[in-house]
């Protein structure tokens, strides 16, 4: 007769079992107890998190902020200097830091081709190729443009204060092959970059003047193709609040500005450039008055001399138009 194997009961045999859980539980108990009693070791922990977030870690690069402990990892290097806060350079405060600017801006974007920005004694002049802005015949703003004038306009409204004017002007070429009336298409340009500008805030709305003078103002030859590209620009001025009137050169920029390099002041000088006209305005204004009658006792009449020096006195922009 075949032997039992096992010569326990099935109750004797689950015994053994009883006993190792309990052990385990004690000893889950007792790790349980060190750890509520310990310290996290901050090093120890920046290391493991580093290393699990970059995947490799140098033993000789740990930075650990705060007082040294001993007992950290003796591979951490500490640093217990305050990190500086730098401070912004790049601040925008008057009209020379605005044309620096735009400089800065026009370089990193790689745009010394189709942008040019210069300073006067009146304010700042830029000058953009159409293509820039505006497709061919189009008067709707491309994404580039809108982009360019973007960075612009947040250049511009921090010196919002210190902007006496923002003048925008569209030119188109000559050309045989354009069904477009260039006067709407030029004036169109003006409107839809000044439109898009005080969409963004970027200066009060009440500063802005536009104009739009057709092929009538090159600055090339528009019989050349070369010519025609120059040609075909928009132009933005900012003029400064701060201009000194009394300053010849700044009277014949901004006459310039607004009537073109073709502008003849009535001095009979007819195509004359515009310091001889201004010289030629001065002469005017020191001759004798011709006798207009002015023998009313009751009106205080004031010569034309002592007018100009009055108006310059007080700042006051002077019209030498025809009387």
């Amino acid at each position: 007769m075949a032997r039992k194997r096992g010569g326990g009961s099935e109750e004797e045999g689950g015994s053994w079992m009883d006993t190792y859980g309990d052990m385990v539980t004690l000893l889950l108990t007792f790790f349980v107890l060190l750890f509520s009693m310990s310290s996290m070791d901050t090093s120890k922990w920046q290391y493991i998190a580093e290393a699990f977030s970059k995947g490799k870690i140098s033993d000789t690069d740990i930075r650990v902020v705060g007082e040294p402990d001993p007992n950290n990892d003796p591979t951490a290097v500490y640093d217990d200097t305050i990190p500086e806060v730098e401070e912004d350079d790049s601040e925008i405060v008057d009209f020379e830091d605005f044309f620096m600017y735009l400089k800065e801006v026009i370089v990193s974007n790689e745009l010394t081709d189709s942008v040019s920005v210069e300073m006067s004694d009146t304010g700042v002049y830029m000058r953009f190729r159409d293509n820039i802005f505006f497709a061919g015949d189009s008067d709707v703003l491309l994404d580039e443009g809108k982009f360019i004038l973007d960075i612009i306009s947040d250049g511009i409204r921090s010196i919002n204060e210190l902007v006496y004017a923002i003048k925008v002007s569209g030119h188109t070429a000559a050309s045989a092959t354009s069904d477009v009336n260039e006067w709407d298409l030029s004036s169109g340009r003006a409107n839809s970059v000044i439109n898009y500008m005080i969409s963004l805030d970027a200066c009060d709305s009440e500063k802005f003047s536009s104009a739009g003078y057709g092929k009538n103002r090159p600055l090339e030859d528009n019989s050349t193709e070369e010519g025609r590209r120059q040609n075909r620009r928009v132009e933005i001025v900012f003029i400064r609040n701060d201009m000194d009137f009394t300053n010849s050169d700044v009277l014949n920029e901004l006459l310039q500005l607004e009537f073109g390099t073709n502008f003849v002041l009535p001095s009979g000088s007819e195509g004359s450039s515009m310091a001889d006209n201004a010289d030629a305005a001065v002469e005017a204004a020191d001759a004798p008055a011709a006798d207009t009658g002015r023998s009313d006792p009751d009106k205080n009449y004031v010569s034309k001399e002592d007018a100009i020096a009055e108006m310059k006195e007080s700042k006051i922009p002077i019209n030498t138009s025809a009387e």
